[in-house]
């Protein structure tokens, strides 16, 4: 009997759709990344607007008005480059405060947590 039996695919059919995300969530995390893009995208312009008031970083005119594509708008790509930066931090806080508040529970397969072991003096 053991594993093959009817009973016991059927239990590994219902563990398998516990594990099993629902796809809810793919379009929540496809639209959460949008919506961080764009507020990276709104901060990076934010960010140059008082970069030029306030000079935090010197920005060199060859990476305002790139010489190898002057069919890019001027300022394009640091826009770009602070809307990517702004959406991996963003995107890496989020994902820290979710892990500190909900995390992994260990399962009933799951092996405990290693015991430190004392060192004896000699």
């Amino acid at each position: 009997m053991g594993r093959d039996s009817w009973r016991a695919r059927q239990h590994e059919i219902e563990r398998e759709k516990k594990k099993r995300i629902n796809p809810i969530w793919r379009g929540v995390g496809c639209l959460l990344m949008v919506i961080l893009a764009m507020g990276g995208y709104l901060f990076s312009n934010w960010f140059i607007v008082q970069n030029d008031y306030y000079q935090w970083l010197y920005l060199p005119q060859e990476v305002v008005r790139p010489s190898f594509a002057p069919w890019l708008p001027p300022g394009i790509l640091i826009n770009l480059s602070v809307a990517v930066l702004f959406l991996i931090f963003t995107y890496l806080t989020i994902s820290i405060v979710y892990a500190i508040a909900f995390p992994i529970k260990p399962g009933e397969y799951d092996l405990p947590t290693p015991r430190r072991e004392r060192r004896r003096r000699p």
